[in-house]
């Protein structure tokens, strides 16, 4: 238990044993209690979190003596009642205090961000995670979340909106009662992670909530579904079961064809991208060659050719470092397509041989892809190789 429950735990006791106890028109709870240490400790914690006043009136047979700090009480004052004033709501740290389950539930936050604990004064219940209510309740905003998934974007901490075929919209509130049945929601949580048909399956989902809450008021779907989300889990699942029986092997094939066009493009276009760009630059550097003339060391001529070979440098490492980034792009898509095609293969073994077909064609163009991309750069350096030697005889000659 987090050390802050010790409130909770303390106002639970303190709350029990109120004698008269009433709520003031200042939302309070008014009563006298007899002091020990166990409930001196008790009401320190409660004013060190601000659920009681710092002073207590203090009685004696039915009269009021004095008025004292909490913190200043002690032994010597355990033959009096004490007079108490504590809060009948209050909320910290994920800990609240209120009237009952309703009340809580009213509030779209407290769904959407679970509290750890609770105190209810209408029934002097500390809420703990034995109690049903509380565990339907911290598994609402599993379910919250799949309607997010499905929903459209959200304008406000309430209302969800859903469209499918018709819209329907979705209120984030709830009553006692329809916590009272508990419901799984692991299933489904498993079914939506896996990556598998995940277009398919939010369309699925949101077929199944239109259908499942159209004919309920906004304000009572939310509580309707939970109610009832053993049954719309059922239903959701098979409705996928079928969908997944009429996934034939048509599709298969239409998908993993599409990916291997789409993927042969991806490799075709880590050369053709950046050949098209430093295509001009290998002829550049050939003309480059019929630019230099002999020159001795120091003259006019000498200092041209010395520009020319830097600026060919200069060139030669500019494609160099262009197309050798390629490979790492090319060895990404590999990777890619591989997870992809092997997932393809395990997931349908009758279409496997086709399907590793496929895959080894993108090999053979990403093979291919890789040799273009070495013989550029070969091509790159042997003609900067062809410059620098002829610069190094006009130089000699000169």
């Amino acid at each position: 238990m987090m050390v802050t429950n010790k409130a909770l735990t303390a106002y639970a006791a303190i709350f029990k044993l109120l004698g008269n106890r009433t709520l003031t028109d200042d939302d309070e709870f008014r009563g006298t209690i007899s002091l020990n240490s166990e409930v001196l400790d008790s009401l320190r914690i409660l004013e060190q979190f601000q659920l009681c006043n710092s002073s207590a009136d203090l009685y004696k047979s039915g009269r009021r003596v004095t008025s004292v700090p909490i913190e200043n009480i002690d032994s010597s004052h355990f033959n009096y009642d004490c007079l108490v004033f504590i809060s009948s709501n209050w909320e910290r740290g994920g800990l609240y205090i209120g009237k009952n389950w309703d009340i809580l539930l009213k509030s779209p936050t407290r769904i959407l961000n679970p509290i750890k604990q609770a105190f209810f004064t209408e029934t002097s219940e500390l809420i703990s995670v034995d109690n049903v209510y509380f565990q339907n309740y911290l598994k609402l905003s599993n379910v919250c979340n799949l309607i997010d998934k499905v929903a459209l974007p959200a304008t406000g901490s309430n209302i969800r909106t859903i469209v499918f075929e018709r819209d329907i919209n979705i209120s984030y509130t709830l009553k006692q009662s329809d916590l009272e049945h508990s419901f799984n929601t692991e299933a489904l949580d498993r079914l939506l992670q896996e990556d598998i048909h995940h277009e398919a399956k939010t369309a699925l989902v949101r077929e199944a909530l239109v259908k499942f809450l159209r004919d309920k008021g906004t304000n009572n779907r939310f509580g309707y579904l939970i109610s009832h989300f053993n049954a719309f889990t059922s239903n959701l699942m098979l409705s996928y079961q079928s969908y997944v029986e009429q996934y034939t092997f048509d599709k298969v094939r239409k998908e993993y064809q599409e990916k291997q066009t789409e993927y042969i493009q991806k490799i075709n276009e880590t050369y053709s991208d950046i050949g098209a760009k430093v295509l001009a630059i290998p002829a550049g550097l050939w003309l480059a060659v019929f630019k230099l003339e002999e020159a001795p060391i120091a003259s006019f001529g000498f200092m041209k050719n010395l520009i020319i070979l830097v600026l060919c440098v200069l060139c030669m490492f500019y494609v160099v470092f262009h197309f050798s980034g390629q490979f790492s792009v090319l060895l990404s898509l590999k990777k890619e397509y591989s997870s992809l095609f092997d997932r393809l293969a395990a997931e349908h073994e009758d279409e496997s041989k086709q399907i590793q077909i496929s895959k080894s064609c993108i090999d053979s163009h990403a093979c291919w892809t890789w040799w273009k991309l070495a013989l550029s750069n070969l091509a790159t350096i042997v003609v900067f190789v062809m410059v620098l030697t002829l610069s190094w005889f006009s130089v000699t000659v000169g």
